[in-house]
């Protein structure tokens, strides 16, 4: 049994320091359920009889993952951002976990430096500071000063914090698949999907290579923006375990009257860390997951410099477009554009009432019809709309969770700032321009284009596939039944359906040529092509609704 469980003898005291951990802080229910009395001792067995307490377990739960050290803080952390996996004052309790833990001490932090370095600390550093400005579960910060007199921030990751973190996720497997076998409350949320996702996204954080490339990539992308300062990196004093970037000193954003003393309006500093991080989300499609006040300076003309850059979200454009249609729809009041855009999202689940599922988007939507887009609280109704996913037990990619979260932490910031600030006001011009782009002429054409590209490549592969059956059958070795009903009928819409895809190349290739003659200054040549263009398109749009 224990070797079933455990997988690894190695693994059994943290497996038992684990579970001793749940007993003690009142989840033994827990540990009945998944059938470890074995593993735990004899005396913390006793307590599994006793009755939970069940009025704080949200904080108790929070007190398991910080004694269990930097795996479960990072967990407890995930989860606090997943209110479509646990309920309300479960997120807020696990959201309040510190980062801040006890810092490792200074001469275990000058050998990491040293062994990674391959050289003595004076002839990389003209200084550093032992005392660190910040430590985390992860990682501690410590401020140096380079010989040619700039200053870094050293972020150096704990020491054989990688085998911890490994043991651990071993366990965590295990256990999730204990809890989708003798949990049926569990499984459906799967918890072997959510270790997965986890086990990711803590190993990219382990990583600080990966941190660098996305320092890197954002440097490019506000490379042009004067609101923006994105740190400089270090290459040759940054490894896997060792992150040097530029010292960011500055004022947190959510210090209002440093920002004042500055001689900053608050206000307007709302905008441009709103516009910033929006920008990132729907533009780049690679936005800053954890933008909390703690990790966004401001420097002085108001420009703002998000910090840590170790989680963050992807996305491509045609999810970008698909969360433009959601919150669109949402502060709209249109019910069918947000069920399309759920479906879209493949926010989805196993056993889902169509009808119940459409009565409380339309329940949700109709809050908020008499209310301006100004008078919107975006973060409430967010909430309120994964708290309805949540109740139907639908799945919400991580990275749209990451999405929502983001929106939510940026309109509490900026109302903190200023409580006038409106963030659906931001929103509202790049969801338009979002959701327009996907019908200019240069997208239809590059569509048409594509799937011309794909017509032609099963035409190619078409003889060779029909040879090869042609082949078999005289061998025997395929039979063949055909039914010609309807083939004449089949015949003509292949033909009709065709004609029409021809069509629609025509009419982008002719208003993609006729605004490259325009800008050229043939005007009156340009006005033909757009004619001519908007006759097909009339006759197409004709064609197509006697279809």
């Amino acid at each position: 049994m224990i070797r079933e469980t455990v997988g690894h003898l190695r693994d059994l005291p943290r497996y038992r320091q684990i579970l001793t951990t749940l007993i003690r802080y009142g989840y033994q229910d827990v540990v009945a359920a998944l059938r470890l009395e074995s593993i735990v001792k004899p005396l913390e067995r006793v307590a599994l009889g006793e009755e939970v307490a069940l009025h704080d377990r949200p904080r108790r739960l929070r007190l398991i993952c910080e004694d269990l050290g930097p795996t479960f803080v990072k967990l407890g952390q995930l989860l606090s951002t997943r209110p479509d996996l646990l309920p309300e004052n479960y997120t807020t309790e696990l959201s309040a976990l510190r980062d801040d833990v006890r810092p490792f001490p200074f001469a275990q932090a000058e050998a990491i430096l040293v062994e990674e370095y391959g050289r003595p600390l004076d002839a990389c550093l003209a200084s550093i500071d032992p005392t660190p400005i910040a430590s985390a579960s992860i990682s501690q910060v410590h401020r140096a000063v380079l010989h040619d007199g700039r200053v870094v921030a050293l972020k150096i990751r704990r020491p054989d914090l990688h085998k911890v973190v490994a043991a651990d996720l071993d366990i965590l497997k295990n256990l999730a698949q204990l809890a989708e076998r003798h949990l049926p409350n569990l499984a459906v949320y799967r918890p072997m999907s959510l270790v997965r996702e986890f086990e990711r996204t803590i190993k990219r954080e382990l990583d600080f290579s990966v941190e660098l490339r996305t320092l890197r990539r954002c440097q490019t992308q506000f490379a042009a923006d004067r609101t923006a300062h994105v740190p400089f990196a270090v290459d040759e004093l940054s490894t896997p375990r060792v992150l040097a970037m530029e010292f960011i000193a500055g004022v947190r954003v959510d210090d209002v009257e440093g920002l004042r003393a500055m001689g900053l309006d608050p206000a307007q500093v709302a905008v441009t860390g709103a516009r910033i991080l929006i920008k990132q989300i729907f533009q780049f499609g690679f936005f800053h997951a954890d933008p909390h006040p703690g990790n966004l300076r401001v420097l002085p003309g108001g420009v703002v410099a998000p910090l840590d850059y170790g989680m963050f979200g992807q996305l491509d454009l045609r999810t970008r477009e698909r969360i433009a249609d959601l919150l669109i729809g949402l502060l709209g009041q249109d019910v069918d554009r947000v069920l399309k855009a759920l479906e879209d999202l493949d926010v989805r689940g196993e056993e889902v009432d169509p009808k119940e599922l459409r009565r409380d988007v339309g329940e949700l939507v109709q809050t908020y019809c008499d209310l301006t887009l100004a008078s919107i609280d975006l973060g409430v109704l967010l909430g309120e709309l994964v708290g309805m996913i949540r109740r139907h037990h639908l799945q919400i990619p991580p990275d749209l969770v990451l999405l929502i979260r983001s929106l939510v932490t940026i309109e509490s910031t900026g109302r903190a700032l200023d409580p006038k600030f409106d963030i659906a006001r931001q929103l509202e011009p790049i969801l338009r321009k979002l959701a327009v782009r996907r019908y200019s002429p240069r997208r239809l054409f590059d569509q048409a284009a594509g799937t011309a590209e794909d017509l032609q490549r099963i035409a190619t592969l078409l003889p060779d596939l029909l040879s090869h059956s042609l082949e078999s059958i005289k061998r025997g070795e395929l039979n063949v039944k055909f039914d010609l009903q309807g083939f004449e009928r089949l015949v003509r819409q292949l033909t009709r359906a065709s004609n029409t895809l021809a069509v629609g190349i025509v009419i982008s290739g002719l208003l993609v040529a006729s605004s490259l003659i325009y800008r050229g200054g043939a005007t009156s040549l340009a006005q033909v092509g757009y004619g001519l263009g908007l006759a097909l398109s009339l006759w197409l749009v004709w064609n197509m609704s006697r279809s």
